[in-house]
C-alpha cells in the first residue's frame, strides 16, 4: 500500500497534518520528526513505497533544508512545509525542485496540501505531450513535468505530434514550441483544433523569442495559454499547466454529470438512448450483431422495506460495478440505470459467423450466475444478502432501436411472469 512521509518537528501540526490527510486520503501517513529519524527509516527499506514527502524546511538536525536532498535521492516526490516565505526561501525551494511548497501559517494549508496530493494522484494518469526540436529544452521540461509524475510522451516536430495524437487519444495538454522544421507552432494549433475541441484538449505555446505579439497569435491559432522559455520561472510553468489540465478536467466532469446517474455513475436513461440510437444505424449499417439486455433486480422493494434505502443504494451500486466490468470484459458496450432497478447493456458483437444468441444466451447466463453467488455484506454478524436479477435480451433485427429496446423489455417480463432469475431472449 502507498503511503506519505511527513517530517515535521512540531508536534501540533505533526498531529494535526497526520489526522487531517488519513481522513481525507485514505492513505496511512508515517510520521518521523528529525532527519536522523528519517534517514534511518528510509535506510531500512529497500524499496520505498511512499508515493509523496512533506517535508519541514527546518528541523532540529537539519536546519538549512538538507532534509529535502535526503528523501529526493530515493525519487519521492516532495512538498515542503515553510512556516514563511520570501523571495530566497522561494528561490532556494525551487532550486530543489520539488512539487511545491505549503506555508503552514495559512489556516486553509491543510486543505491546499490535499489538493497538491490529489494532483500528484490524478497526475499519474494524465499524458502530456511535448513538442519541441531542442534536445535541451525537450530535456529540461520533460524533468519538470516527471517531478509531479504527469505521462510524457516528447515529439520533435509538428507531424510527429499529430501522429501521436492519433495513437494517444486521451492526451489533455499539448505543449509545443513556435520555432520547429517544417509545422511550426501556429501551424501545429490550428491542425490540432481541426480535431480536438478546446474543451478536450489544452495546448501551451512556447517560445524562446517570445512577445505579446507572438502571444496573441498562438492564442488566436487556437492555444489556451503561453509561455516565454527563457523567462519563465517553476512555479508559474507549473500554474499554468495545473491550470490548463484543471479546466479539462472540470468541463470533462461537468459533461460527465449531464450524462451519468449520480447514484451508480452509470449512464442515465437520456444519454442511452441518444447514444443507442446511434450505435444501432452504426451496427445495422456495418451489419455488426448487436444485443440488447434489460435487466431488473428481483424483490427489490423488499430490500428497500427490510433493511431500508442505504442498503437499497448499496445493492444498486455493487450491482451497477459487476455490469461494468462485464461490459468491459465480455463485449464492447455500455451499461445504464433507466430507473429505480431496472438497467440495460447495449453490446455489439463484431464476430458476424459466430452463433450470437448461443453467445449471448451464455454470457448473459455467467452474469446472472456470478450476481447470484456474491452478495452484500451487510455486517459481520448476518450472513451475505443475496441478489439475483432477471433479464431480457432482443437483437437489431427490428427496424428501430425503440423497438429494440421494447422487445427486450417485452422478454424480461416473460422471465419475470416465469419465476425469475432468468434469462429470455428473443429469436434472431
Amino acid at each position: 500500500m502507498k503511503r506519505i512521509l511527513l517530517v515535521e518537528s512540531n508536534p501540533q501540526i505533526g498531529k494535526g497534518a497526520v489526522e487531517k490527510l488519513e481522513a481525507k486520503l485514505k492513505m496511512p501517513v508515517v510520521w518521523t520528526k528529525t532527519l536522523s529519524e528519517t534517514d534511518q527509516l528510509l535506510s531500512s527499506e529497500e524499496d520505498s513505497s511512499f508515493f509523496a514527502a512533506i517535508l519541514n524546511l527546518v528541523l532540529p538536525d537539519a536546519p538549512n533544508g538538507e532534509i529535502i536532498d535526503r528523501v529526493a535521492k530515493n525519487h519521492i516526490p516532495v512538498i515542503v512545509f515553510t512556516a514563511s516565505v520570501s523571495n530566497a526561501i522561494r528561490k532556494f525551494i525551487w532550486s530543489k525542485k520539488v512539487v511545491d511548497y505549503v506555508v503552514t501559517d495559512d489556516p486553509s494549508y491543510i486543505d491546499y496540501l490535499v489538493q497538491i496530493l490529489n494532483r500528484l494522484i490524478a497526475n499519474r494518469k494524465t499524458k502530456i505531450l511535448l513538442v519541441d526540436d531542442s534536445s535541451f529544452f525537450r530535456k529540461i521540461l520533460s524533468e519538470l513535468l516527471d517531478i509531479h509524475r504527469y505521462k510524457i510522451i516528447a515529439t520533435t516536430q509538428g507531424e510527429e505530434a499529430l501522429r501521436a495524437l492519433k495513437q494517444h487519444p486521451d492526451i489533455k495538454l499539448v505543449i509545443t514550441d513556435y520555432y520547429m522544421p517544417g509545422m511550426n507552432g501556429y501551424d501545429l494549433c490550428q491542425k490540432i483544433r481541426e480535431t480536438h475541441k478546446k474543451e478536450d484538449l489544452a495546448i501551451i505555446g512556447i517560445s524562446s523569442e517570445g512577445n505579446s505579439e507572438m502571444a496573441a497569435r498562438f492564442i488566436k491559432s487556437g492555444a489556451n495559454d503561453f509561455i516565454v522559455k527563457q523567462s519563465f520561472i517553476m512555479e508559474e510553468f507549473y500554474c499554468r499547466v495545473t491550470q490548463c489540465i484543471e479546466n479539462i478536467n472540470l468541463i470533462q466532469m461537468t459533461k460527465e454529470t449531464a450524462i451519468k446517474d449520480f447514484l451508480t455513475n452509470l449512464y442515465n436513461r437520456r444519454y442511452f438512448f441518444d447514444q443507442g440510437k446511434q450505435s444501432f444505424i452504426t451496427s445495422l449499417s456495418k451489419r455488426h450483431p448487436m444485443a440488447c439486455a434489460m435487466l431488473d433486480i428481483d424483490h427489490f422493494k423488499q430490500v428497500n422495506d427490510t433493511h431500508g434505502h442505504d442498503t437499497g443504494d448499496r445493492v444498486l451500486q455493487y450491482l451497477s460495478t459487476i455490469l461494468l466490468d462485464f461490459v468491459d470484459t465480455w463485449a464492447e458496450g455500455m451499461v445504464a440505470r433507466l430507473g429505480g432497478e431496472e438497467f440495460c447493456i447495449l453490446v455489439q458483437l463484431k464476430d458476424k459467423n459466430a452463433n450470437i444468441e448461443a453467445a449471448v444466451i451464455k454470457g448473459f447466463n455467467d452474469l446472472r450466475e456470478k450476481i447470484q453467488a456474491g452478495g452484500i455484506q451487510l455486517n459481520t454478524k448476518r450472513p451475505l444478502l443475496k441478489i439475483t436479477m432477471s433479464m431480457g435480451i432482443s437483437f437489431n433485427s427490428h427496424t428501430t432501436f425503440d423497438q429494440m429496446v421494447k422487445a427486450a423489455d417485452e422478454q424480461l417480463y416473460k422471465a419475470k411472469e416465469n419465476g425469475r432469475n432468468q434469462v429470455v431472449l428473443t429469436k434472431r
